[in-house]
C-alpha cells in the first residue's frame, strides 16, 4: 500500500518538452554557416535563421545555444541523438527529411537553379550540360537533382568539398567552371555582391525551407515554434532581413576576391599564427591586421617593392627604426612594427569619433600620413560637412590629388580595400 502511494504520489517528470526547455533556460540550435543561417561579420552576427530563433528566444526570456556544423552528415547525427533541440541550414523538406525528423512550418521557399556566367553564351536546353564542366557541393541537397542530371543529360559534373557555395559562384564568374547548382533564396542573395551570375533554368519544383527537430520529441516545441514562426513571416520580416543580409556581405570585383581566396589558400596558414599573436599582444583585431597585411603584401613576407619598402607590412626604413625593427623581412617583426605604428596613429584620431570611422581614418592616415589626413578633414568642415565622418570626408580625401601633391584618392582605396579583405577574411575563419 506505502508503495502504490509513493507511486502515485511521488512527483513524476510530467514537463512536456517545451516546458523543458523553458525550465532549464535555453534553446539549441545545430546549423552550418552562411548568410542565410549563421554568420559571424564584422558588425555582429547575421542570419535570417539566427534572426528567427534569437526574437523567438528572447520573447520567450530564453537563451539561444549554438553549435555550428561543418557537414549536414554531422548536422543530422547531433539532432538523431537528440543532442540539439532544432537544427536548421536553409534545409529543404525533403521525404527522407520529414520521415526521420519532425518539421516546423516553412519559413520560406526555394527552388533549385542552375546558374552560370553572363560572359557566356545562355545555356536553353539540359543536353548543352554534356559538353560543358559544372561543380556542386558535397553531401549537399544538390546531389539527388545532379545525379538526374547526369543519369538523363550525360552532364559533367564534379562533386567538391574543399569549396565554400561562394567560391563555386566566383568559380563560375571567372570561367574556371561552366555552372554549378544553387538554391534560388540564397542566389538572390549572393547576386548583389558577386556580379556577372545568370539564374538559369530552374531544375526542381518549389520548396518549403524549414527548421527539423528530433523526432522522438512531443509536439509542444514545434507549436510554439510554428506559431512564431508564422508572425515573423506575415509581418514581411523574411524580406525585410534578406536586405539586411545584402548590405552586411563582403563586396568586391570578383577578381579581387578570387585572388585573395588564392592567397587565402596558399600563404595564410604561414602567417595565421604570428597575426593571431601580434594582435593578442597589442590588444587590435586579428582581422584587422590580417586585412591590413594582405592589402600591403598579399602575406608575403618577402616582398619588396620599387621604392624599397619591405616585408610582410611594407615597412619604410623610417617606420621600421621609430618600432624597433632590425630586419624587415622577418614577419613576426614586420607585423610587430606595422601593428605599432597602426595603434600610435589610431590614437591620434579623436577619441569622439565612432570607432568604425576612427579605424577608417587611422588606415588612411596609415597610407598617407596624419596631417594629410587632417587636411581633408579640414576642407570637409570649411564645405558644412562632418569632419567626424567617414563617408563626409572620403570626397575631400580624393580632392588632395587635385591641389597637392598627396594621393588621397589612393588613401580611399587603400581603406576601402581592406575593409573587404576584413569581411573576406572574417568569412574564411569561420568555415
Amino acid at each position: 500500500m506505502i508503495c502504490l502511494f509513493l507511486f502515485l504520489y511521488s512527483p513524476p517528470n510530467r514537463l512536456n518538452n517545451w516546458q523543458k526547455i523553458q525550465s532549464r533556460g535555453y534553446l539549441s540550435w545545430v546549423t552550418r554557416p552562411s548568410p542565410l543561417t549563421y554568420y559571424q561579420s564584422l558588425d555582429g552576427i547575421i542570419g535570417l535563421e539566427h534572426d528567427i530563433l534569437k526574437q523567438f528566444c528572447d520573447k520567450n526570456e530564453i537563451e539561444l545555444k549554438v553549435t555550428v556544423s561543418h557537414s549536414n552528415k554531422e548536422l543530422f547525427a547531433l539532432l538523431s541523438s537528440q543532442a540539439m533541440d532544432v537544427a536548421g541550414a536553409n534545409l529543404i523538406a525533403t521525404k527522407k527529411r520529414l520521415a526521420q525528423f519532425l518539421a516546423t512550418t516553412s519559413y520560406d521557399s526555394t527552388s533549385i537553379k542552375l546558374v552560370t556566367s553572363l560572359k557566356k553564351e545562355k545555356i536553353k536546353t539540359l543536353d548543352k550540360l554534356a559538353l560543358l564542366s559544372g561543380e556542386v557541393l558535397a553531401h549537399s541537397s544538390y546531389i539527388n537533382t545532379a545525379e538526374n542530371l547526369i543519369k538523363q543529360y550525360h552532364a559533367v559534373i564534379k562533386y567538391v568539398e574543399n569549396k565554400s557555395l561562394y567560391e563555386l559562384l566566383l568559380s563560375v564568374v571567372n570561367g574556371s567552371i561552366d555552372f554549378t547548382l544553387v538554391d534560388s533564396n540564397i542566389l538572390a542573395v549572393y547576386r548583389s555582391y558577386v556580379p556577372a551570375l545568370r539564374s538559369g533554368i530552374q531544375l526542381t519544383q518549389t520548396n518549403e525551407i524549414i527548421f527539423l527537430l528530433p523526432s522522438t520529441t512531443d509536439y509542444s516545441v514545434k507549436r510554439e515554434l510554428d506559431a512564431f514562426i508564422r508572425r515573423y513571416k506575415n509581418d514581411g520580416k523574411v524580406e525585410e532581413y534578406k536586405s539586411v543580409i545584402k548590405e552586411s556581405l563582403p563586396r568586391s570585383k570578383p577578381a579581387d576576391t578570387v585572388q585573395f581566396l588564392k592567397n587565402y589558400k596558399r600563404r595564410w596558414n604561414k602567417v595565421k599564427k604570428n597575426v593571431y599573436a601580434v594582435a593578442s599582444k597589442y590588444d587590435i583585431s586579428p582581422i584587422l591586421l590580417g586585412a591590413i597585411s594582405y592589402q600591403e603584401s598579399h602575406w608575403n613576407a618577402k616582398a619588396v617593392s620599387p621604392t624599397h619598402v619591405k616585408g610582410i607590412m611594407m615597412l619604410t626604413k623610417a617606420v621600421a627604426k621609430e618600432q624597433g625593427v632590425t630586419n624587415r623581412l622577418d614577419p613576426l617583426q614586420s607585423l610587430e612594427g606595422g601593428a605599432k605604428h597602426f595603434i600610435n596613429t589610431l590614437a591620434k584620431v579623436p577619441k569622439r569619433i565612432k570607432e568604425s570611422a576612427r579605424v577608417k581614418f587611422a588606415l588612411a592616415s596609415y597610407n598617407i600620413g596624419f596631417g594629410n589626413l587632417e587636411k581633408a578633414r579640414i576642407l570637409a568642415q570649411k564645405s558644412g560637412k562632418n569632419p567626424d565622418s567617414w563617408s563626409e570626408v572620403k570626397p575631400f580625401l580624393k580632392e588632395l590629388n587635385q591641389i597637392s601633391s598627396v594621393d588621397g584618392e589612393t588613401a580611399v582605396k587603400y581603406v576601402e580595400n581592406i575593409q573587404v579583405y576584413k569581411n573576406l577574411l572574417q568569412w574564411k575563419e569561420q568555415q
